[in-house]
């Protein structure tokens, strides 16, 4: 039998043999939790500033990318304002032992700087100095810069910069410089003082009532305590012209005629107005006579009458009666298009007849209804004219047959591919559940088919009755656009009277060298199923301006689809 001391060196050996032998594994590395990753709003002609990190529990080694190097530049951890806009900065922290590589993303918006103009002074002046030209203040921005006179009796402006002296007194001159496209506008005053000659006293300046028809008169001279020789001038010549001192009548209304005497040794110059009223059928201004779109649909309205100087009473009249008709000031529906409605205001008192028009166009109930795509993606559309159209954009991921579509993110991959791709705007799945897929050409002329059933995906002649519906002219753009500004940037023409309801989904166009995903809340594309020629194909572009028109772009871009019913 072995010993108690034995069996323990034996148990020993044993133990420290397994501690050498056996190799114990590292845990897996696991996503880092990144935070607080927020970027201010900078203005245009700001410094360069230091970006502050996200919070995370790694600490491998984080480096930055902008979405749009056209706003913001960055290197290193150091981000430069380039111009104004909005961007993406991407935060990626590096993997470690301990933890995996990840990123986040953080917005970032570049204002219109301010600016201010600095160091505008005019020197003091005397009565009789000529006209001289405005030194202009400091600015940052290049636009031009325009002068005011706030008081024109001693200084005004002429000529856009020169100054001309008037009378003596104090004068501020008000320069004023619009938006440019970096910096907001603003103003500053310089004021100054003219010395020179007391103003004559000049006074019992008369013009009698005249009519239609009279002939030729004299005017008498003002009274004044000045020896200074009398011109005369008329504001309005459309009603009285003036030659020397003879003023001639040219029709009914009224116009001031003012005196102007010119400076002596004592005195220097000065002016009297007083006002010529010739009596006769004056025609009114008529104004402010706007009438709404109406649908077929619509109940018969009332018709707001112009805004005029004459009491006299309106009658209207519709253009086309197979549109609406006209009962007093009652408009009742007939139909589906567009006429002329004129307001024509009868002769009273001193004024004339006159009118004035506006169109009132009349679209068709849009008969809204749903269409559902192969993965249950459903869709509002909508009737405009005799098409009916999604008025959504298309958000399948996936042929009809179940075939995924390829989904590319990278841009040399996308652009060298000649079979159906999709993708979402700058990658994001959120922005795709929001303005729908971007796709290439090849994607919607696969002949397994993208659109529910029942669609198809329109041809350039079907873009073009839908552009003839809404004008035929490239600025009838806004009939088709989403208003409001939740996605469109200065969509000021917007009036989505088709309920077509477009959305500024820009596009993947690879018109700039140093981005693909371009136009976001400024544009919208759409494809037709229509080739140009073996490389490029039809496609219909429409800008926040609402301007819209057919066009042609290589195959491989992504723009959006829109569907139509067969």
């Amino acid at each position: 039998m072995k010993t108690l001391k034995t069996c323990l060196v034996i148990l020993i050996a044993f133990a420290i043999g397994c501690s050498k032998n056996d190799k114990v594994t590292p845990p897996d590395a696991v996503a880092p939790t990144l935070s607080d990753f927020d970027i201010p709003s900078k203005g245009y002609g700001d410094v360069p500033f230091k970006i502050t990190p996200p919070k995370s529990n790694s600490d491998g080694a984080i480096t930055y990318v902008s979405s749009n190097l056209k706003v913001a530049d960055i290197s290193g951890d150091i981000l430069t304002v380039v111009e104004p806009g909005s961007c993406t900065i991407t935060a990626y922290q590096a993997a470690t032992s301990k933890f995996k590589a990840d990123s986040v993303k953080a917005k970032f918006t570049v204002w219109l700087g301010e600016n201010h103009l600095t160091d505008f002074k005019i020197a003091d002046h005397q009565l009789g100095d000529p006209p001289f030209k405005i030194t202009p203040p400091n600015s940052k921005a290049g636009t031009q810069i325009v002068y005011k006179s706030l008081n024109p009796t001693v200084a005004d402006i002429e000529r856009y910069d020169m100054i001309v002296i008037k009378g003596a007194g104090v004068c501020t001159i008000v320069a004023t410089q619009s938006d440019s496209p970096g910096y907001i506008g603003g103003s500053t005053t310089a004021t100054f003082r003219v010395t020179g000659l007391p103003a004559p006293t000049i006074s019992g300046f008369t013009v009698p009532a005249k009519k239609v028809g009279d002939a030729p008169f004299s005017l008498s001279h003002p009274t004044s305590n000045s020896n200074g020789a009398f011109t005369y001038k008329s504001s309005n010549t459309s009603v009285a012209t003036v030659n020397g001192s003879t003023v001639t009548i040219k029709a009914a209304g009224t116009s001031v005629i003012t005196a102007i005497q010119t400076a002596t040794s004592t005195y220097r110059t000065d002016s009297i107005k007083a006002t010529l009223t010739v009596a006769g059928l004056i025609r009114p201004s008529l104004v402010n006579f706007k009438i709404p779109a109406k649908k077929t649909t619509d109940a018969p309205f009332s018709l707001t009458p112009p805004t005029s100087n004459s009491n006299g009473s309106f009658i209207y009249t519709s253009g086309n009666t197979a549109i609406a008709t006209i009962q007093g000031n009652i408009v009742t529906i007939k139909g589906k298009g567009k006429t002329l409605i004129t307001a024509t205001q009868q002769a009273s008192g001193n004024y004339s007849s006159a009118s004035v028009q506006d169109t009132l166009f009349v679209t068709e109930n849009p008969d809204p209804g749903y269409v559902t795509d192969v993965e249950g993606n459903m869709y509002r559309t909508v009737r405009i004219g005799t098409q009916v159209w999604m008025a959504e954009n298309l958000k399948v991921k996936s042929y009809n047959d179940g075939t995924p579509i390829r989904g590319i993110e990278t841009d040399n991959a996308w652009k060298s591919a000649t079979v159906g791709a999709v993708c979402d705007y700058n990658n994001d799945p959120g922005l795709g559940r929001v303005y729908g897929k971007l796709y290439n050409w090849y994607a919607i002329t696969d002949p397994r088919k993208l659109a529910p059933k029942g669609y198809h995906i329109p041809t350039q002649a079907e873009w073009q009755t839908l552009y003839d519906y809404i004008g035929g002219t490239e600025t009838d753009g806004g009939a088709l656009q989403e208003t409001g500004g939740q996605h469109w940037t200065n969509a000021k023409a917007a009036t989505n009277s088709t309920l077509f309801t477009a959305l500024a989904a820009g596009g993947r166009d690879f018109i700039y060298t140093n981005q693909s995903f371009t136009s976001l809340l400024q544009g919208a594309y759409w494809w037709s199923v229509t080739p140009n020629d073996a490389t490029t194909a039809w496609f219909v572009e429409l800008y926040s301006s609402a301007h819209i028109e057919l066009r042609k772009d290589p195959k491989y871009y992504g723009y959006s689809v829109r569907c139509i019913k067969d």
